[in-house]
């Protein structure tokens, strides 16, 4: 079951990655004077690509369907350029830096790396909550009720690592793994909802337009479930996590 929790894991982070990087890029030839309104060529290419991938034909119906979603959400993202390199870079870092502070080995080895990983995550999530929470309430690509979704999404995240950081700063390790894990779970919730994209276009005549409000509201509750779960899974009180080991009490940190 932790193979296959760290193949999704890596999964996420390969998607949550790749489009953080193809929206900076996209926003940074906005910067250095490309039209708004333009796809890229890297936002063109991925869209040829992953059309064939889905077995979508570059001249029917859906295709076209899909290239004017695109191109609506580059004209919304693409007018925003600074707030949107102040979105994608540091969350692209915090999903790509993420899985580190996941990981048993790292932590117990070197506690320092850990936590100094741990307030990196915090401080990353600052700007990439924020300003997620600007786009979606400015002009949400989703219309309300995607809005209403991207809204709560940011809101809990911000709340999840405020109680991970009062958590350990109060000692209380078991509790700060928990947030954390919520924390962490709920900034993959996009990826999830981009990989639920990719398997909805290979199976349904959909688009964006179509499933877009929905699909945002199953990526992060997805996400936040499946956190839940393992949470349970893996508690000490758990029986399938064994005997709970002797943690020794932690003095607040000054």
């Amino acid at each position: 079951m932790k193979t296959l929790a760290w193949f999704a894991v890596a999964a996420l982070v390969v998607i949550g990655t790749a489009s953080a990087v193809t929206r900076a890029i996209a926003v940074t030839r906005v910067l250095g004077g490309a039209p708004v309104a333009e796809l890229s060529p890297l936002d063109a290419e991925t869209q040829r690509q992953v059309a064939a991938l889905l077995g979508i034909g570059e001249g029917s119906e859906r295709y076209r369907a899909i290239d004017r979603d695109m191109q609506k959400g580059s004209l919304k993202y693409n007018s925003l350029p600074i707030v949107m390199l102040l979105h994608v870079v540091p969350g692209g870092i915090f999903v790509l830096a993420a899985p580190l502070q996941l990981s048993a080995r790292l932590r117990r080895r070197y506690a320092v790396v850990h936590r100094s990983m741990g307030y990196l995550l915090l401080l990353l999530a600052i700007p990439f909550a924020l300003t997620g929470l600007f786009i979606a309430v400015r002009d949400p690509i989703f219309g309300p009720v995607g809005a209403a979704g991207a809204v709560l999404l940011g809101v809990l995240f911000i709340f999840a690592g405020g109680r991970a950081y009062l958590a350990i700063r109060a000692g209380d390790r078991v509790s700060h793994r928990e947030w954390m894990l919520r924390f962490l779970a709920l900034a993959y919730g996009i990826a999830v909802m981009r990989a639920l994209s990719m398997l909805a276009f290979a199976l349904f005549p959909v688009s964006m337009s179509d499933i877009g409000a929905l699909l945002f509201w199953i990526g992060w509750i997805v996400s936040a479930l499946f956190a839940e779960w393992w949470i349970r899974r893996t508690s000490s009180s758990s029986p399938a996590a064994g005997p709970a080991p002797t943690v020794r009490p932690r003095p607040v940190l000054s």
